[in-house]
């Protein structure tokens, strides 16, 4: 590679025609372990940096199944649904924790029923974001040289610090959020424990009320 300003572009031109597959368009015929690690490398080849930049491995798949961010998988087999949440997955573990991943699809399909709505909402999410975000960098490599490092360096930290403000906003977001839902539960909690604690003095109270008459 004796150019890097040519090379960012030609990947770039690359990551803006990417997109996951369609819900409709996964495979319709269930999957073993390693034909998913197979289907999902090719899908997720283009972030690859390296050859050893593995973006999915067994242990990962196992691992977001014993966290209960995937469903298990049935009779060793992975359906589409299964492929669907593993691309979000990869996604969005990129910046956020499993665990903060695991919070954002309990929400996404909670009480969904058609979950392929679901995720074609998100794969169109992660397009716009894709375009929006190649087309800012174009623009910024307009007044570089093509083997400019420090300018490409600068370059590289803006996008960084960037990323950083918006993944610490999405962080406090989730934070929030877990915050005001355990608020909300001890305070449930403690209503019904004030609603037993008065039952029985009602209780006390309807039988003396019946001895009196």
């Amino acid at each position: 590679m004796d150019n890097i300003k040519q090379a960012l572009e030609n990947w770039m031109n690359e990551l803006s025609n990417f997109s996951f597959k369609d819900y409709e368009a996964l495979p319709d015929i269930d999957l073993y372990m390693d034909q998913v690690v197979t289907f999902l490398d090719k899908q997720l080849s283009i972030f690859q940096t390296s050859t050893l930049d593995k973006q999915i491995t067994p242990s990962m798949i196992n691992n977001y199944v014993k966290g209960e961010v995937l469903p298990s998988p049935i009779s060793k087999k992975y359906n589409k649904e299964h492929l669907a949440l593993i691309e979000e997955i990869c996604t969005l573990k990129q910046v956020l924790s499993i665990a903060e991943v695991k919070q954002i699809l309990d929400s996404e399909y909670k009480d969904v029923t058609i979950k392929g709505d679901t995720f074609n909402k998100f794969n169109q999410m992660n397009n716009n974001k894709i375009q929006e975000s190649v087309e800012n960098a174009f623009k910024q490599l307009n007044d570089i040289d093509e083997n400019d490092t420090a300018a490409l360096t600068n370059m590289a930290l803006d996008f960084a610090m960037t990323a950083n403000t918006y993944i610490q906003i999405s962080k406090r977001i989730l934070y929030l959020i877990r915050a005001y839902d355990a608020y909300e539960k001890a305070k449930e909690e403690r209503e019904k424990k004030k609603e037993k604690k008065e039952k029985p003095n009602e209780n006390v109270d309807s039988e003396n009320n019946d001895n009196n008459e």
